[in-house]
This record gives structure tokens, C-alpha cells and sequence, in this order.
């Protein structure tokens, strides 16, 4: 019960900001119709099959050309997708606009195959990995009973209890030994590096993946909760609660974008992710909560750096980077008993200190090629299922007036699963992204709202994803 509570105060910030862009949302899309554009049959790796457009043949080798042209055509050639997609659609009313000028990326290969994938194996060797990767050969601690030494990080509490040292484990729900008295899923270890201090966390989720969190522990808060946020400086989201200025962040910062992804590679190097590296790079914030309360309102700003997301690429096509986790319950269907698969995710926090945070969650193992080639949509249709979908979605919009505007267009990887047949079994399927920006103008209904603007444009949050396949909208808050 008491680690439980840990997790949801850990998670509070991120859910209050959720509830609140929810609302927002609420009052700028109305109520969605029943159909978006297209229903989308659920993912499944058997239902992508060897199949070729109408003007390719399979070229021998696994792969396809188009008929006649000597593989000379790239894969934006064949599917016509323009260096910059360009369109605006204004309701009749004058409520909602849509504005798209946004460059298009494309992998520079010739075909997308498929893959099956499953949930990485948590062993022992993974876990050294991952021990050693960030802690060398210094001595982890059972986090339960430690207490830091008074002498050298300051605490004017008492250590009566000796250090305990532990090898960081977890216990295989298939292999359990005979004399186990209880199922232990949960490790929580903290390691002493010179004068730092850092918090070590492995858990395995219900679907049999991992999450590992390394947390540099500050000083002034070695009980508090941190929390290491990067959606302050790249979104231009509506906020009312104070922060640090976007200058005096980049000073505590102390390093370039440039330098963390350095630092990132080289710990991708030490955990062997060969086939990772950073996507994403944003400006991000420490802070945590005093006795005084948990709202933002009462944060504690104490440090800033950089987030450094990595994502694999199989052969040429990288994993799109996205900001959402991937584990809400589908709207009506939410049963405690399925098992969510959340998309895996690694990142760091890093600054002029070194390390400060890492996540790795859910990683997965590549398993067989369900297909070597699939056939796509042309951007042309995608466009107009784009199109079509975003009017549906903001039709009768409770916001006097809503502007969206795309920048960033993108095809790459996605990984889907069953939750209601299967969480261990995904698959990678080829989808379009658009990325940029929502702002909703004053309210029809909320009267306190009516002079009211709400922005919000995260780099890598998608306003919406297609399936290159066959033009189903997917859902990224579900993961499929």
C-alpha cells in the first residue's frame, strides 16, 4: 500500500496536467461522431500479410520494385507524398481552421516490412547490464533500511543501521524457487557514488516487461519525490503556475542540446542499445513538493536539464518518437484485470553533473519478419483521411474559434498490440504523424472562459496517427 501511494504521488503532477488538458480539450473538440473516418479492426501481426502495390513485383530477394522501374523510385516517389504538404480548410462558420505547412519525413528506403515483437527477457544478465552501465563496480544498498551518513550528505538524523549491500534482482514469475514465501516484482536499491546519491528502481509490470528508473538525489530534498519534467519549454501550453525562466533553466542547465545527446550515446553504448539513439532533445525542470501541498503552485524549482529520447531503427526506419505513454484504457472498456503494454521508452535526464535521471521502460526483442514488404496508402488518400478526420473530431467545437496548424508530417514505425487478447505479442506497423500545435479561443458554455486562449504544441506530441496500411485512425493514448 505504501509504495502504491509512492507511485500515484510520484504520478499526480502528470495526471493533474492530464485532467487539465482534457478539460481543454473538451471544450475545443465537443464530442467526437461515432465514426472516425475509418474503424480501426484492432492490431494483430497476422493481419499484415506478404502483399505488393498494384504496379510492383517481387524483385527475388524478399523485396519489391515498382514494375519498370529498376527500383529507381524512392519510396516518397512512389507513394507521392511532397517535400511540404500544404492545405488550409476553414469551417463554414468560421470556428475551426486548419493550416498544414509542414515538411514531410520519409525513410529513404524502399519498402517497410513487418515485425513481430515481444517484451524484452528480464534476467539477470539485463539487470547487470543495466547495474553496471550506470554504476560501475560501486556497491548498491537495500534501499529499505538505508539512511544517509550524517557526516557526508549533511542529515542531522542519526544512521544506527548498517548498510546492507544487495545484488539488484527480480524474481521470475515461470521459475519461482520452492522456498519463496512471496512474489517479489519490485527492487529498490540506492547507490553511493563519491558525494552522489542515487535511487535505483526495477519493477516488472503485469505484461512481463521492465521499468528502470535512476534518480540523482538532491541534497535539499533526500525524502521528497522528484520529479523531472520536460514539457515546460517545448510546449507553449497555457500555464498559471510559476516556473523558472526559459534563461535562468538553460544556466542551470550548464550544457548544449548538443553535449546530452553526446552523454546519452554514451550510456546507450554501456547498456549495448546499438540500434538506439537520441530522437528527441528538450529542455526539462526539477522540482518537488514541500508539506505546503501538491499543487503546481507549490512546487519547488531546484535544477534543469536536458531530456535525451532515444528510439531504435530497424535497418533505415526509425521507431517515431511521441510523447504518450501508451497505456490508457480504451473509453468504456476499462478492466482492471487486462494487461496494458506501454511503449518502451528510453530517456535521460542529463545536465553539467552528469546523469540525473533514466527510464527504461518496456523494451522489446525483435522476433520474425511477419512480412517483407506491405502495401501503403498514397499520401495523397492519407491526406484527405487526415483531413477529414481532423474536421469530424472538432466539429460543433464548444471554443468560439480553434486554429491548428501542422508543421511536421512523418512515416515510421509504431508498435500495437491486443490488450483484450494478448499483451506479450506486438507488432511494428508503418504509420503517418502529425505533429504541431492546438489553440482554442474563449468557450460557448463556460462564461469565465470566454476571454480565454489554451495553446499547446509539444514537438513530439501527435495531433493524430494513421495507419499507412489501411487508413484506420490509431489511438496513441491506447496504444493501438
Amino acid at each position: 500500500m505504501k509504495r502504491n501511494r509512492k507511485i500515484f504521488m510520484r504520478r499526480m503532477p502528470l495526471i493533474l496536467c492530464s485532467m487539465i488538458w482534457m478539460l481543454i480539450s473538451a471544450s475545443c473538440a465537443g464530442k467526437k461522431d461515432s465514426l472516425i473516418v475509418r474503424e480501426n479492426p484492432g492490431p494483430g501481426a497476422d493481419s499484415y500479410g506478404e502483399t505488393f502495390g498494384p504496379d510492383e513485383v517481387d524483385d527475388g530477394s524478399g523485396g519489391t520494385n515498382k514494375a519498370g522501374s529498376n527500383g529507381a523510385d524512392s519510396l516518397a516517389e512512389r507513394l507521392q507524398v511532397p517535400e511540404l504538404y500544404e492545405k488550409s480548410i476553414q469551417s463554414e462558420d468560421g470556428t475551426f481552421q486548419l493550416t498544414c505547412n509542414a515538411e514531410t519525413v520519409v525513410p529513404d528506403v524502399s519498402q517497410i516490412p513487418i515485425y513481430k515483437v515481444r517484451p524484452k527477457e528480464i534476467d539477470g544478465e539485463w539487470i547487470d547490464c543495466i547495474t553496471e552501465a550506470f554504476f560501475g563496480s560501486y556497491p548498491v544498498y537495500d534501499g529499505a533500511s538505508y539512511l544517509p551518513d550524517p557526516e557526508i550528505y549533511g542529515s542531522d538524523v542519526e544512521n544506527p543501521m548498517k548498510k546492507k549491500e544487495i545484488h539488484p534482482w527480480l524474481e521470475d514469475p515461470d521459475n519461482l524457487p520452492e522456498t519463496s514465501e512471496y512474489y517479489s516484482h519490485y527492487f529498490y536499491g540506492i547507490v553511493e557514488m563519491e558525494e552522489d546519491l542515487f535511487s535505483y528502481k526495477l519493477e516488472r509490470t503485469t505484461n512481463n516487461s521492465l521499468e528502470a528508473e535512476i534518480v540523482r538525489k538532491k541534497p535539499e530534498a533526500l525524502n521528497a519525490v522528484l520529479y523531472w519534467d520536460s514539457g515546460y519549454y517545448a510546449s507553449e501550453e497555457t500555464t498559471t503556475y510559476p516556473r523558472p525562466s526559459k534563461e535562468e533553466a538553460e544556466r542551470l542547465a550548464g550544457i548544449t542540446p548538443e553535449q546530452a545527446q553526446e552523454m546519452a550515446k554514451e550510456y546507450l553504448k554501456k547498456l549495448k542499445l546499438d540500434d538506439f539513439s537520441p530522437q528527441y532533445t528538450c529542455l526539462g525542470v526539477c522540482y518537488y513538493f514541500d508539506e505546503s501541498g501538491i499543487s503546481m503552485n507549490h512546487a519547488k524549482f531546484i535544477d534543469a536539464g536536458y531530456l535525451v529520447s532515444c528510439t531504435r531503427k530497424v535497418g533505415e526506419i526509425p521507431i517515431t518518437e511521441e510523447a504518450k505513454v501508451g497505456n490508457w484504457s480504451e473509453t468504456g472498456l476499462d478492466d482492471i484485470s487486462i494487461s496494458k503494454w506501454a511503449y518502451e521508452k528510453v530517456q535521460f535526464f542529463v545536465n553539467q553533473e552528469g546523469l540525473q535521471e533514466a527510464r527504461l521502460y518496456n523494451l522489446y526483442r525483435m522476433e520474425e519478419q511477419q512480412a517483407a514488404s506491405t502495401e501503403l496508402l498514397g499520401f495523397p488518400e492519407v491526406a484527405d483521411l487526415f483531413e477529414r478526420a481532423m474536421q469530424m473530431n472538432y466539429k460543433d467545437t464548444d471554443a468560439l474559434h480553434t486554429d491548428i496548424r501542422i508543421e511536421r508530417v512523418q512515416l515510421g514505425y509504431m508498435r500495437t498490440y491486443n490488450p483484450g487478447v494478448d499483451s506479450t505479442n506486438g507488432v511494428l506497423i508503418p504509420v503517418w504523424d502529425f505533429f504541431g500545435s492546438t489553440e482554442c479561443v474563449g468557450s460557448k458554455t463556460q462564461e469565465e472562459w470566454k476571454d480565454q486562449v489554451f495553446k499547446r504544441a509539444e514537438p513530439n506530441n501527435s495531433l493524430l496517427t494513421i495507419n499507412a496500411c489501411d487508413g484506420s485512425i490509431i489511438d496513441r493514448q491506447i496504444g493501438y
